[in-house]
């Protein structure tokens, strides 16, 4: 993905994305590159350890999730909380005038 699309699609301020991926890089998660169709642009991609870390995170905090609905929820709030969720997500698809153009 390109780093200005990312910039965008995050509502990120350029300088802010920058420090950011510089501090994935010296982590050794992502890697950027120069565009082979616009040198301009910078390319950005998650490498390997970035793809386990990743998954690893998204495991982790599944398992939590899961085991505290589980532990402090009842049937009937575990079901408002199922049905809800369905709205947010609705909600977080939705394209809103003007966000057709950040997204291409």
């Amino acid at each position: 993905m390109a780093a200005t699309q990312l910039a965008t699609e995050e509502r990120l301020q350029p300088q802010s994305l920058t420090r950011i991926l510089a501090g994935l890089e010296q982590e050794g998660l992502i890697v950027r590159a120069r565009s082979d169709a616009d040198r301009r642009e910078i390319l950005i991609a998650l490498n390997d350890r970035g793809r386990r870390v990743l998954a690893d995170d998204i495991h982790a905090r599944r398992v939590w999730l899961e085991n505290a609905i589980a532990a402090v929820l009842n049937e009937k709030e575990r079901d408002l909380l199922f049905a809800s969720s369905e709205a947010m997500l609705k909600l977080a698809l939705h394209r809103g005038p003007g966000d057709e153009e950040a997204a291409e």
